[in-house]
């Protein structure tokens, strides 16, 4: 079954996410993979989810309550979140990879592969906080 996307987050902030999904019409995600997403986010207060079809497994986006789109689940095992740029060659020598097809601010990571513990949720915060922080304090 063919996914969109709902218009709320068709901004011009979440453009390269936005048609990464569209390009991928039928983007899953392993109910694991949506699970490690949804929980490295808990306890952030303005963390929001969404997935098209959750009983499908349809992919899962975590977004701010502006809509603003930070991370993704898709697939068997990844997960992807949007950091600031002064963070992504940490994240890389962590074992993080660019995430190419979205763009090079998104970084994927294999929550079950090199990953240390607490690491997923670390980098939650970072895109997390990045993602609320204010347009002007961003760094693109």
């Amino acid at each position: 079954m063919p996914w969109t996307i709902d218009a709320r987050f068709k901004t011009a902030d979440n453009r390269a996410v936005v048609e990464f999904i569209l390009r991928h019409p039928t983007l899953s995600a392993h109910d694991d993979a949506a699970e490690a997403l949804t929980d490295s986010a808990q306890g952030l207060s303005d963390a929001r989810w969404h997935c098209p079809d959750v009983h499908a497994y349809a992919y899962v986006v975590l977004h701010t309550q502006e809509g603003r789109i930070f991370g993704i689940a898709h697939g068997q095992r990844t997960l992807a979140y949007r950091l600031p740029t002064a963070r992504i060659a940490e994240a890389l020598a962590e074992g993080g990879a660019v995430h190419a097809e979205i763009g090079p601010d998104w970084v994927l990571f294999d929550p079950w592969q090199g990953t240390r513990p607490g690491a997923i949720s670390r980098w939650c915060k970072i895109a997390h906080d990045h993602a609320v922080a204010p347009p002007e304090r961003r760094d693109r």
